[in-house]
C-alpha cells in the first residue's frame, strides 16, 4: 500500500467523520423551536436531508474499510481495480440505506421489503463481481 493510498483512506475516514458531525449538527438544529402545538413546517425537507446525509456518511465510511478488508484478504496486496470495487460497495450500501430510509419515511417498510432491498444489493454486487472483476 503506497503513501498515496494511505492518505486517501485517511481522507475518506475523516470525510466520513465530518459527514457524521454535519448530520448530527443538522439533525439537532433543524427546527429547534418545534412545539407540540406547532410542528415544524419543513419537516419533510429536513427528513430528506437527514436521509441523504446519513446515506452519504455510511457510504463514505464503507469505502475505506472495504478497501482495507480487500487489502487484508489478498495478503497485503492491492490489485488493480481495488478502489473501484471498494467504491462500488460503498455506493451500494449508501443506496440500500437510502432506499430503506425512504421506504420507512413513506410508511411502506416491512421485513420482506427490507430483505428484498438487501438481497437486491447483494445480487448487484455478485453480478458486478462476475461481470467486471474476473479476468
Amino acid at each position: 500500500m503506497t503513501g498515496r493510498t494511505r492518505m486517501a483512506v485517511a481522507a475518506l475516514v475523516l470525510l466520513a467523520v465530518l459527514g457524521g458531525v454535519v448530520l448530527v449538527a443538522f439533525a439537532g438544529n433543524a427546527c429547534a423551536g418545534d412545539l407540540p402545538g406547532r410542528p415544524c413546517p419543513d419537516a419533510g425537507a429536513n427528513r430528506a436531508v437527514v436521509v441523504t446525509l446519513a446515506a452519504a456518511t455510511v457510504g463514505l465510511t464503507v469505502i475505506p474499510f472495504a478497501l482495507l478488508a480487500e487489502f487484508a484478504v489478498r495478503r497485503r496486496i492491492l490489485y488493480r481495480g481495488a478502489w473501484r470495487r471498494a467504491t462500488r460497495r460503498g455506493v451500494l450500501v449508501a443506496l440500500a440505506i437510502a432506499a430503506i430510509a425512504g421506504l420507512r419515511l413513506g410508511g411502506a417498510l416491512s421485513v420482506p421489503v427490507t430483505l428484498f432491498v438487501l438481497s437486491l444489493a447483494a445480487a448487484v454486487e455478485w453480478f458486478a463481481l462476475r461481470r467486471f472483476d474476473l479476468p
